[in-house]
C-alpha cells in the first residue's frame, strides 16, 4: 500500500468517478483504475460498488476511508511540518465559495495570491451555503466561504468580513425608503433559494419579528445574482443582497436600497475548514492570506 493508491482512492470517493478522480490528480483513467485495483487486491475486499452512472463505497470502504484520510493527513502534516520553510508551493485548490465572496473578496485574494505563488491554480466553484458546508464535509472542497457562522464539532469556522443585507429595488419604484411589512405585500419577491444563506438569514428575521414569511409573493427564485440584480433593475420585484455587492452594481444599474421597518440584518461571511483535513501548503498559505484581510479591518476586500 502507497499514497498514490490512498490518494485515488479518496479522490474515487469524493467524485464518485474515475475519470474527475483522474483529472483532479493529474492522472489518465487507466492509473487510477490500477491503482485501485491493486488497493483492493492487497486488502482482500471490495472497497467500491461500480455502476454505469457512478462508484460508491461498499460498507468496508466507508470505514478504510476513515483510516486512509488519517495516513493522508498525517503525511501532509509531517511534511509541512518538516519543509515550510522552504518549499516551493504548487498544485490546485479548491473552493467552494457562496456569491458575494466570490464578487467582493476572492479576484483580489487570488490576485495576491498569484503573485507569490504562480503555479499554484484555482478551482473555485459558486453555490449556496448549505451545499458549501457539504463540499467541505465531504472533502470536495478544500476551503469553503459562507455566509453564515457554522457551528459544528466537524469544522473549523474563521470570521472574514461582516457584510450586512440590504433590500434593493428599481431606481424608478414606488416602494418608499422606509415601509412596512404590510405595505411591502404588495410588491413580487425575487429570492433566493431555499439553500442560501442569505435567504436564512431573511427569513428568520421576518419570523423573529412576527411576520407572516408565507405572504410574500415570489416570483422567481435563483441564485444567479447576476440575473437577480438585473430582475430587479428591469421592474420584476424586489430583492435581498449584500450592501457591499449593492454598492459595486448600483453604479452600473438604476438600483436604489430600501429599508423594512424593525428589519437590520446584520452577517459575517466565514471561512469554513473541515476539522480532518489537514491543509496543503497552498490552502494553508490562501487561509493565512485571507484571515490577513480580517485582522487589517479591511472588511470590503
Amino acid at each position: 500500500m502507497d499514497f498514490r493508491q490512498l490518494e485515488a482512492f479518496v479522490n474515487v470517493a469524493k467524485y464518485k468517478n474515475f475519470s474527475k478522480a483522474a483529472k483532479a490528480l493529474y492522472l489518465s483513467q487507466p492509473t487510477i483504475s490500477l491503482h485501485i485495483s491493486n488497493l483492493e487486491k492487497e486488502l482482500n475486499l471490495s472497497l467500491f460498488d461500480r455502476t454505469s452512472k457512478e462508484v460508491n463505497l461498499t460498507p468496508r470502504g466507508t470505514e478504510f476511508l476513515n483510516y486512509a484520510l488519517d495516513m493522508i493527513n498525517m503525511k501532509n502534516k509531517a511534511l509541512h511540518q518538516l519543509t515550510a520553510s522552504d518549499i516551493k508551493i504548487t498544485g490546485s485548490l479548491h473552493i467552494s465559495t457562496s456569491s458575494t465572496p466570490n464578487i467582493i473578496l476572492l479576484p483580489r485574494a487570488i490576485s495576491d495570491f498569484q503573485a507569490i505563488h504562480p503555479e499554484v491554480r484555482f478551482v473555485v466553484e459558486e453555490k449556496s451555503s448549505t451545499v458549501i458546508i457539504e463540499d467541505v464535509c465531504s472533502l470536495a472542497a478544500d476551503l469553503g466561504i459562507v455566509g453564515m457562522k457554522v457551528e459544528s464539532d466537524r469544522f473549523i469556522c474563521l470570521p472574514l468580513f461582516q457584510d450586512d443585507l440590504i433590500f434593493i429595488c428599481p431606481m424608478d419604484s414606488d416602494i418608499k425608503e422606509v415601509i412596512s411589512y404590510t405595505e411591502l405585500l404588495q410588491y413580487n419577491l425575487i429570492s433566493r433559494s431555499e439553500q442560501s444563506g442569505s435567504r436564512i438569514d431573511f427569513q428568520r428575521h421576518l419570523v423573529e419579528q412576527g411576520h407572516d414569511v408565507s405572504l410574500l409573493e415570489t416570483v422567481v427564485v435563483t441564485d444567479d445574482l447576476g440575473l437577480m440584480l438585473s430582475l430587479v433593475s428591469r421592474g420584476v420585484g424586489f430583492a435581498y443582497v449584500s450592501q457591499t455587492v449593492f454598492e459595486v452594481f448600483s453604479k452600473q444599474l438604476p438600483l436604489r436600497a430600501f429599508k423594512i421597518k424593525g428589519i437590520h440584518i446584520e452577517r459575517s461571511m466565514h471561512l469554513l475548514i473541515n476539522k480532518r483535513r489537514t491543509l496543503s501548503h497552498a490552502a494553508e498559505d490562501f487561509k493565512q492570506l485571507l484571515l490577513s484581510y480580517y485582522k487589517k479591518g479591511d472588511n470590503h476586500p
